[in-house]
């Protein structure tokens, strides 16, 4: 990829970057999220500039999970700036989605690892998709069981949406 191509696509991700920034959303629950996000944003964007330094060949893989996590970010700010239960369920669910191409992106970059270490790589991405799927049971547990998305289904299912993103962090953090 050429050197340009990079620097106008980061330029792309910078700007979206930005804007997740600037968004207020709520209380400090909600800031501290938008930041955790952030912080691992920045990581991925400091991957990426280090493979088009050293590692050309890595630069595309590195972007794409730049980007899918750039998504990750950015539904979850939408669930949590929602006023209404739908809005929530279904910003939740795209941010879910958004986690599995992640996930698949970085269960692909471990491919090339040596057994070991992608045995281990692995195991981590098992233990983040079962974070992942926990989410998920939480949501359908609160449709199933609410029916009216009550502020008690929203924590809960919030509080598996921060585990979530703490643990592909520190997956992400591993593989760098």
């Amino acid at each position: 990829m050429s050197a340009t191509t990079i620097e106008d696509q980061l330029a792309d991700v910078r700007r979206r970057i930005d804007r997740l920034a600037r968004t207020q959303a709520g209380g400090p629950t909600e800031s501290a999220r938008i930041q955790r996000h952030l912080d691992a944003l920045q990581q991925e964007e400091a991957s990426v500039l280090a493979a088009a330094d050293g590692a050309p060949d890595e630069v595309d893989e590195k972007l794409g999970r730049l980007r899918t996590r750039l998504a990750v970010a950015e539904h979850s700010l939408v669930a949590d700036v929602s006023d209404d239960w739908a809005s929530f369920a279904a910003a939740v669910e795209e941010e879910l989605r958004s986690w599995d191409t992640y996930l698949e992106r970085l269960q692909t970059s471990v491919a090339a690892k040596a057994w070991k270490a992608r045995e281990r790589a692995e195991a981590a991405i098992g233990e983040v998709r079962s974070r992942r799927i926990a989410v998920d049971g939480r949501l359908a547990q609160a449709r199933d069981g609410a029916g009216d998305g009550s502020e008690d289904a929203r924590k809960r299912v919030t509080a598996a949406r921060d585990e979530l993103g703490r643990k592909a962090d520190e997956l992400s953090a591993k593989l760098k």
